[in-house]
């Protein structure tokens, strides 16, 4: 049988992200800080991450590379987020 982890599911602790990611915990911190990323807790209040939050890294990662700063970034995302919620 095939198995695969839903792709919202938060299971992924700060360490594994900084594996699959290349990036450090400051970075992830701050995306968090910045709104970026929105990373769930577990009952001893660390940040659990799911494939989707993996998956933003690697977007934010990549418009970092582009030279677009955080402001930037975060109109980007809302932007998009208005189109998938049929929004102008």
């Amino acid at each position: 049988m095939k198995r695969n982890i839903p792709r919202e599911q938060a299971c992924f602790p700060i360490r594994v992200v900084m594996d699959m990611t290349k990036l450090t915990a400051r970075q992830i911190r701050y995306y968090e800080e910045q709104g970026l990323i929105k990373p769930m807790r577990n009952d001893g209040n660390q940040r659990m991450f799911s494939l989707e939050d993996i998956e933003r890294f690697h977007e934010i990662k990549s418009y970092i590379e582009q030279g677009v700063n955080i402001a930037g970034i975060k109109a980007i995302f809302s932007s998009t987020k208005k189109r998938r919620n049929g929004q102008p």
